[in-house]
């Protein structure tokens, strides 16, 4: 190491003064309270600072400097095993590791122009960048992992601090060195080099928080160090992933995985256990996110159904599902909740996704949703509250619980917006189908007309009473829009675009339509005993009434207006009559 032998001299006896001179062999009781010796922070910073130098300085690096600051690191590992007081000489050792290593990527030239342009110069720093690097990781990852899971297993007992400290820098750093030389010198679409290993760290952080966990006091508690070292696995485990299959197949095994930590909580209690599995969620989430269509828009088959869309969401959520089920059993907690949660949301994007593949020809875009696919979507959601519910009564889960409230109030939402107002065939004249009964109208009016009315009579003692009644009302109110709207198809044919007029006898059809339509409502209502429907009738009814008096009486002539004054009346006796009759069979009060 020419040119660098004083630096790394003075470094090194600075080291040595901190190990037998600074600390002394037994921790003051101060130093046992806070876990290590606060004298020892400043020369901590001032070693990582001039290995990180080393390390980093293309002049210094030109010439070599990267393995003396190697040396320099692996002193600072040797003086805290040595003097476990000098704690932040760990620190200080692990950030210039993990500092040269992100130094070498090619992001790490990424740069911004603050005019408005964003730019990026992905050439890596050549002065680290180099095969020097490769064989340096290894040292230090080897280093790390050694003394730190050895360490952290000496001291789990005495020091939470000290043993904590030591288990997530073990994780961590090999870490970083893998992602970084992966990314700087292997194959960023498909590496079974690198994926190999990962697969030995990952292998090896697993015994290795087995082997820390049994020397706890008591055994097997599953703590802090514990619980950094299997979130290391579960990195690793997500990295190697990534390494050894292409991105469909990444998506289905990140899902599956959030299987094995569910199943290992039969055998231990480990707290982190059940988050391991929440993460897998979030890293399938954040992949979906980026590539909606799991395996890109000029992969994916046109087949419906049967295609990489139907495992990238089904198979995670059948995994998320299984290990919610399993965390029910062993460690329950809020893990469990997360994982129903993701379980559900996965389950309703399967369906989605499918649907909007079906709908635009195997394409995945962003494309107008039209009235067909938002009832698909509409249809979907209303189903999905029907079966969180039904799922709650058997398990109860207050994620279940608010789930089912949560998609109950975004199908009202999606109804009131989409199916009344923007995409209403009323507004857009868009076709409704050249069938008389099955048609859009069908589809998109009667048929969630239906499904909330159900949903609302299912949830009636289950959820509270608001939600039922919204769902009720939603119901009666499409099931209007079904019923005007087929009045207006009867009359205009499959195009019912509100510019192209009113006749008066079809003016007529909606006043005898809505009369009887608000006595269709009262009757339902009394029979189910819905103050929400009985409500609605007299709405309707009297709105029915205003029609008659305001618009039927100067639009309408001769018989057609008689006939809306009989049917008015008509109808308001029956009700009368109706109401007479139940005030009769009412019990009398004492």
């Amino acid at each position: 190491m020419p040119g660098f032998g004083v630096l790394v001299f003075i470094n090194l006896v600075v080291l040595v003064i901190l190990g037998f001179v600074w600390t002394g062999s037994e921790p003051s009781p101060a130093e046992a309270r806070i876990g290590f010796d606060p004298t020892s922070i400043a020369p901590a910073i001032f070693v990582a600072a001039a290995s990180l130098v080393l390390f980093a300085e293309p002049r210094f690096a030109d010439l070599g400097g990267a393995w003396p600051a190697t040396l320099i690191v692996a002193a600072m590992i040797g003086t805290v095993v040595f003097r476990p007081q000098a704690l932040p000489v760990l620190y200080g050792a692990a950030l210039t590791t993990l500092l040269a290593y992100l130094k070498v990527t090619p992001l790490a030239e990424a740069s911004i122009d603050l005019s408005g342009y964003a730019t990026f110069d992905t050439t890596p720093v050549t002065v680290v960048a180099d095969a020097a690097m490769v064989r340096i990781g290894i040292v230090l990852g080897l280093l790390f992992l050694g003394a730190g899971l050895w360490s952290a297993r000496r001291h789990v007992g005495t020091s939470p601090a000290q043993s904590a400290s030591w288990a997530a820098w073990a994780a961590a750093v090999p870490l970083v060195i893998v992602l970084s030389l992966w990314v700087t010198f292997g194959d960023i679409d498909r590496d079974f080099v690198y994926a190999a290993l990962t697969l030995l760290l990952l292998a090896v952080l697993v015994f290795g928080g087995e082997w820390i966990a049994r020397a706890e006091q008591p055994p097997l508690i599953g703590g802090l160090a514990v619980s950094f070292v299997l979130s290391g696995a579960g990195l690793a485990a997500l990295l190697l992933l990534h390494m050894a299959f292409g991105s469909g197949l990444t998506t289905v095994l990140l899902g599956a995985a959030a299987v094995v930590p569910a199943l290992a909580t039969r055998w231990r209690s480990y707290p982190v256990l059940g988050w391991l599995s929440v993460g897998a969620v979030v890293a399938v989430l954040a992949r979906i996110a980026f590539d909606p269509t799991i395996v890109g828009a000029e992969f994916l088959s046109r087949t419906p159904v049967f295609n990489w869309l139907l495992a990238g969401y089904g198979v995670p959520a059948l995994g998320f599902g299984f290990a919610a089920w399993q965390l029910a059993r062993t460690t329950n907690g809020r893990p469990r909740l997360a994982m129903e949660a993701g379980a559900a949301l996965f389950a309703l994007l399967c369906v989605a996704m499918l649907v909007r593949h079906a709908m635009h020809g195997g394409v995945i875009d962003d494309g107008r949703v039209s009235l067909a696919e938002q009832a698909i979507y509409t249809l979907i959601t209303l189903g999905a509250g029907a079966i969180l519910i039904s799922i709650d009564m058997r398990s109860p889960s207050s994620v279940l619980r608010y789930g089912s409230l949560i998609v109950g109030v975004v199908s009202a939402l999606t109804i009131v917006g989409q199916h009344f107002v923007v995409l209403n065939p009323l507004f857009t004249d868009e076709s409704t189908g050249g069938i008389p009964v099955f048609n859009l109208l069908f589809l998109a009016y009667l048929l969630p007309a239906v499904a909330a009315g159900a949903l609302a009579y299912y949830a009636r003692g289950k959820r509270p009473k608001w939600y039922s009644a919204m769902l009720a009302l939603i119901g009666a109110l499409l099931a209007f829009a079904y019923a005007t709207l087929s009045v207006r198809r009867f009359f205009k044919g499959e195009f019912i675009g509100l510019w192209s007029g009113m006749e008066q006898i079809e003016t007529y059809s909606y006043s005898a339509l809505w009369l009887l339509l608000g006595v269709v409502l009262l009757v339902v209502g009394v029979r189910f005993g819905s103050y929400v429907l009985r409500v609605a009738s007299a709405a309707l009814i009297a709105i029915a009434v205003l029609k008659v008096f305001l618009f039927d009486m100067s639009e309408l002539e001769g018989v057609l207006r008689a006939l809306s004054f009989i049917g008015l009346g008509a109808v308001l006796i029956g009700i009368g009559l109706f109401y007479q009759r139940l005030l009769s069979r009412a019990p009398r009060q004492g």
